[in-house]
């Protein structure tokens, strides 16, 4: 019931938020009705938390053999994890966007918000690939249309058409790999599959079940070569939308990943994630210190990120008695923190377009002058992107330098990786900062008249404290990243 609680309030929100929308037309009313609907959400996964604390549920149940097409949801530490992590963001996002969206379609917006939300929450809770693949197909439609959501200019309807046609024909792969599946076990169970595929781990089935799930959800997940749809789909998007894309959406794309592979029971494909991790990173940074357009530079960062990411786990999958657990545990703490960090980074970004109507980091030179509280937050949020201590980004970064430790030989090469590509991040995050906060304020550019609006600086500045906060304090995020480490770890080990 606790699990179904966030499923059921998030879509019932999305549809009288859309209603009070369209009938008032107000940013503020409509914004408040997603948060409640977002809050009441949280109090769900919060009770499966607590249900899982007493030790009431946990784990993936088996359907009954009888059953194999029941589609459900369990708690489970993941679950809580993710959907923790997302109804955060989105209820910031929803704060920020009562000022930042024009009035025009405010419903449909705050629909599609809560709707994607949902999906995200859903994932880490689904019990089997059906289920899986549906809410990953609910977050997925929701975030095309909300990518194209400025649809009077054109640079976003193309961008929504191209993220569209990427991820569509990404998630036509991971199906074709679910009905494979299907087809050789007759269920679709998470926790049967991998029962009944025992064994035949280097089959052609099997092999072929997992490329098609690597790939289909890899595009979601950005993973290069997959990732070619994320710099025009994250700058183009409304601000928020970018702070939701690239602080979960990217991710939940991973963890569905994720979740299908150790169904199948494959663990193998970790050392072909540590190359596509080290090919990742390499990629965003490289490219992202060519960039001028703000929002583009932090989404060729995000890119690079999932390079961390994406290496954490493939040491747990490829080395599970080495690194299962550290790998997992520095995996999904920097989900975590580049939800925070990387969301306020982008709210920072949409906070200048919204002053001066531009992405060009030329243009916005030395606007951090003008608004000290968002320029401190920025320059908090690139140095925590960087892996600066004392910021988040570093004690997740320190995790997965443990992990590779763990690994030892490879893993210490790619240790090696992590840390350069690091230092490459810092040339342009300090680049940006040196420019939008310090740089000479342009003669042809007219002053600033209008303040800025405090339900935009205020979801900027709460998550700058948590950057700060999770960095000096790690425990705090790690009471909820732990647990979910700890089920990933199981799964992966079969204890």
């Amino acid at each position: 019931m606790e699990v179904l609680l966030p499923l059921a309030i998030l879509p019932a929100g999305a549809v009288f938020a859309y209603v009070v929308g369209r009938l008032s037309r107000s940013r503020m009313l409509t914004g408040f009705v997603a948060f409640v609907a977002i809050l009441g959400a949280a109090h769900g996964v919060y009770q499966s938390w607590r249900v899982l604390e007493d030790g009431l549920a946990i784990g993936w149940p088996t359907v009954a053999a009888e059953k194999p097409l029941q589609a459900y949801v369990v708690a489970n530490p993941l679950g809580v994890f993710l959907g923790a992590t997302a109804l955060m963001l989105s209820g910031l996002v929803a704060v920020y966007s009562m000022r930042y969206m024009h009035r025009h379609d405010i419903g449909k917006f705050y629909a599609l918000l809560l709707l994607m939300t949902a999906g995200i929450v859903g994932i880490g809770f689904a019990g089997d690939l059906f289920t899986l693949y549906v809410l990953f197909e609910v977050m997925s439609v929701s975030s095309f249309v909300l990518v194209a959501f400025e649809r009077e200019e054109w640079e976003p309807v193309e961008a929504g058409v191209k993220y569209l046609v990427i991820s569509t024909t990404g998630s036509l792969l991971a199906l074709l790999g679910i009905a494979l599946v299907f087809t050789y076990t007759g269920s679709l169970d998470l926790a049967a599959i991998r029962d009944l595929l025992a064994g035949e781990a280097n089959s052609g089935p099997v092999l072929a079940m997992t490329a098609m799930i690597l790939v289909g959800f890899g595009v979601k997940a950005a993973i290069v070569p997959m990732h070619t749809w994320l710099p025009d789909a994250h700058s183009a998007a409304p601000s928020g939308i970018s702070a939701m894309l690239s602080g979960i959406v990217i991710e939940a794309g991973l963890i569905a990943m994720i979740k299908a592979l150790l169904a199948i029971g494959v663990v193998g494909t970790g050392t072909l994630l540590v190359w596509l991790a080290l090919l990742t990173m390499f990629v965003g940074n490289l490219v992202a210190l060519r960039q001028t357009d703000l929002k583009r530079m932090f989404a060729y960062s995000s890119v690079a990120q999932m390079g961390y990411i994406v290496m954490g786990v493939g040491f747990a999958l490829g080395y599970p008695s080495l690194a299962a657990f550290s790998g997992m545990r520095g995996a999904l703490y920097h989900i975590l923190n580049h939800a925070i960090m990387k969301g306020g980074a982008f709210l920072c970004a949409g906070a200048f377009l919204w002053l001066l109507g531009t992405r060009e980091m030329r243009r916005l030179s030395g606007v951090g002058r003008r608004f000290p509280v968002i320029a401190v937050c920025f320059l908090i949020f690139a140095l925590a992107l960087a892996g600066t201590p004392p910021f988040n980004g570093f004690f997740s970064k320190l995790l997965l330098v443990r992990a590779g430790v763990d690994v030892g030989g490879w893993g210490i090469f790619m240790v090696v990786m992590l840390i350069l590509n690091s230092v490459i991040s810092l040339f342009y995050y300090l680049d940006a900062v040196n420019t939008v906060v310090f740089g000479p304020v342009p003669q042809d550019r007219p002053e600033t008249p209008r303040p800025m609006p405090f339900l935009i600086v205020l979801p900027i500045v709460v998550l700058g404290v948590l950057t700060l906060l999770l960095g000096i304090y790690p425990e705090l995020g790690l009471q909820l990243v732990d647990p979910a480490a700890a089920h990933l770890t199981a799964l992966i080990t079969g204890v």
